[in-house]
C-alpha cells in the first residue's frame, strides 16, 4: 500500500476513503469494504470508527447505491401476494403519487428523518394535483407507507434505523373533522331515494356504519333475519374491471344488529330478488348468494356504488356526503345519542375503541353538558 495509507485511511485525490472487513453472506468470510468522498481525513476516520462499531455489534450495514425509488419498485413486488389486492393498490398509488417524485433519486442509505420532515410539510402545502396542498390524513398513510417499508430495509440489513422514525408530520388544524348528515338529513334523504333500485343498499349503509367493500361482499347466507343480524366476513374491492373478496379490514369480523325498519326493507329486497331470478330463468347470473345485484343477478362492482351514491344525492338539496361520510353519520348518531364507544366501535370494526375516540374526537366531548347533569342529579338530586 502507499505511505499514504494509515489505520485503514488513505487520500485518493482529494478526498479520503477508509477500508473495513465485512462479512461475506455467501461464505462467511470476511472481505474488504472501501467507502470514499470524505472530505477530510477526521470525517473517513469517524465513518470507519462508526463502521467497525457496527460489525462489532452486527448491526452492520453495507454502503450502497440503492434508490429509495428501485427500493419501493422491489419492496411492492416482494409484497405482491401478502396483503389485500385493495391495499397493494392503496401502496402503489401513495408511492406514484407522493413518495417516488419526492424521493424517489435519492439513495436509501441517504434518508433521515431531517431530510424527510420537509417532505412531508411539502405534501401538506402543495403534495396534490395542480399544486394543491393535501390533508393531513393523505400524508400521514404516505409517510406510514414509507415506514413500513423501510422497517422491512431494516430486517433485510439495507439500513440500520428507520429514517422516518423521527420525522415530523405538520401540525393538525384542531381536531379531525368529519362531515355528516343528522339523523333528520339521512331521513331525508332515505325517503328521496326510497323508489330506486339501490335504496336498500343506502339504507343498510346507513343503518349499519358497513364499509362500502363489506357491503359489496354480503351473501345472503350472512345475514339472518330472523335474529335481526349480519355477519361481516368479507370485504369485496374492484381492481380494474373485477371483483376481489378478501377479508374485512383489518381482519376484523363482526357481528351487526339491525332495527325491523332494516329487517323488513331486507326482506322486501330479497323477496324483489327471487322474482328477478325466476323472470330471467336460466340466463340469470346470481350463483354466489350475493345480496346486492342487478336484474339479471349480475353482482355490483364497487366502483359503480361510489358513482350512483354521488348521482342519488344530486336531488336532495343536502349537504355532499362521500360514501365513506355515511358511516362517520352512523356512528356520530350513535355517539351524540350516549352510546358507549365501546359499543360503536365493535358495530364500525374498529380493532380497539381507543380508534373509535381517536377518530371521532370532535363528536364526544359536546355531550360533556349531560355527563355533568348526569353526576349532578346522582349525587346532588340536580341541585346547584
Amino acid at each position: 500500500m502507499s505511505d499514504q495509507m494509515r489505520d485503514g485511511i488513505i487520500k485518493r485525490g482529494r478526498t479520503w476513503s477508509y477500508v473495513v472487513r465485512e462479512p461475506d453472506p455467501a461464505t462467511g468470510r470476511t472481505r474488504p469494504r472501501w467507502v470514499g468522498g470524505f472530505p477530510t481525513r477526521k470525517a473517513a476516520q469517524a465513518a470507519r470508527d462508526a463502521a467497525r462499531h457496527a460489525l462489532n455489534r452486527g448491526t452492520y450495514v453495507a454502503p450502497q447505491e440503492l434508490t429509495v425509488a428501485a427500493y419501493l419498485d422491489q419492496w411492492l413486488e416482494a409484497h405482491a401476494n401478502q396483503v389485500k389486492p385493495s391495499t397493494l393498490r392503496s401502496y402503489q398509488e401513495k408511492v406514484d403519487l407522493y413518495l417516488k417524485p419526492s424521493l424517489g433519486s435519492l439513495r436509501l442509505q441517504a434518508l433521515s428523518p431531517s431530510r424527510l420532515s420537509p417532505v412531508w410539510r411539502e405534501l401538506y402545502a402543495s403534495g396534490g394535483r395542480g399544486g394543491t396542498g393535501l390533508s393531513v390524513r393523505t400524508v400521514e398513510f404516505a409517510r406510514a407507507v414509507l415506514r413500513r417499508a423501510l422497517n422491512d430495509a431494516v430486517v433485510d440489513r439495507l439500513l440500520e434505523v428507520n429514517p422516518v422514525l423521527g420525522s415530523k408530520l405538520p401540525k393538525r388544524d384542531g381536531k379531525p373533522q368529519h362531515k355528516t348528515w343528522t339523523g333528520e338529513q339521512v331521513s331525508s334523504f332515505l325517503g328521496a331515494v326510497a323508489e330506486t333500485r339501490w335504496a336498500p343498499l343506502w339504507e343498510l349503509a346507513a343503518g349499519t356504519g358497513m364499509r362500502r367493500g363489506e357491503l359489496m361482499g354480503l351473501r345472503w347466507t350472512d345475514i339472518d333475519l330472523d335474529e335481526a343480524i349480519v355477519a361481516v366476513d368479507r370485504s369485496t374491492t374492484q381492481i380494474g374491471k373485477d371483483r376481489v373478496t378478501t377479508s374485512p379490514k383489518n381482519h376484523e369480523r363482526r357481528r351487526v344488529a339491525i332495527d325491523p325498519h332494516l329487517v323488513l326493507v331486507l326482506r322486501s329486497w330479497r323477496k324483489q330478488q327471487a322474482e328477478e331470478r325466476l323472470a330471467w330463468g336460466e340466463a340469470y347470473e346470481h350463483t354466489e348468494g350475493w345480496v346486492f345485484t342487478w336484474e339479471s343477478g349480475r353482482p355490483l362492482l364497487p366502483d359503480y356504488v361510489t358513482k350512483n351514491w354521488i348521482k342519488a344525492q344530486q336531488a336532495s338539496g343536502l349537504p355532499r356526503l362521500t360514501l365513506h361520510e355515511l358511516r362517520h353519520t352512523h356512528a356520530t348518531i350513535l355517539l351524540r345519542a350516549g352510546t358507549p364507544v365501546h359499543i360503536v366501535s365493535k358495530r364500525l370494526g374498529h380493532k380497539d375503541p381507543s380508534v373509535t375516540l381517536n377518530v371521532y374526537a370532535d363528536v364526544i366531548p359536546e355531550d360533556d353538558q349531560s355527563a355533568v347533569q348526569i353526576f349532578s342529579q346522582a349525587v346532588w338530586g340536580g341541585a346547584s
